[in-house]
């Protein structure tokens, strides 16, 4: 893909709205696009995390997999959300498995060398990461509204259970 189509598929990202035309064309610098088919998994729990992404369309699962449980999914990302935060924070390992459940297209990004664009210019950095914890803010927001429904739903009790109080 050319740079100027890789700059136009960054401009319309939603997470990047508001980015200066500079900023744009340091990230393009450092990115690439992707694109995956259903069932493709773009990295699994305990990779390292060497990049973030950007969905530019499809939509993916986060899931996180234990030996009991198996895998559960804990929220769909779709266009404009930002995945493998993990590169950007001193936890270099993903915290969860990302699989593709609808054909995708990304923007990956080196994390190392945005974080370098982001430490050259504090204010950049700065804005570029309070958007990464809002996504976060809101993410985290959604899992305890499943956790809280999944917990009510296990705890009501049965009818008949119901009748003996």
């Amino acid at each position: 893909m050319n740079k100027q189509l890789l700059l136009e598929t960054i401009r319309g990202i939603r997470f990047l709205q508001g980015t200066s035309r500079e900023h744009l064309d340091q990230i393009a610098s450092v990115a690439q696009v992707c694109d995956y088919n259903e069932a493709d998994i773009l990295f699994r729990e305990g990779d390292v995390a060497d990049s973030v992404y950007l969905v530019v369309f499809g939509n993916l699962v986060l899931e996180v997999c234990t030996p009991e449980w198996g895998c559960k999914q804990i929220i769909t990302v779709g266009p404009g959300e930002i995945l493998g935060w993990s590169s950007l924070s001193d936890h270099r390992r993903m915290v969860a498995t990302a699989r593709v459940i609808e054909k995708a297209r990304l923007v990956r990004i080196d994390g190392a060398k945005l974080l370098a664009i982001c430490d050259e210019d504090p204010k950049f950095g700065y804005e570029f990461m309070h958007r990464t914890m809002l996504a976060l803010a809101k993410r985290l927001t959604a899992t305890w509204t499943q956790l809280a429904q999944v917990q009510v739903v296990h705890y009501l009790p049965t009818s008949a259970s119901a009748g003996e109080r």
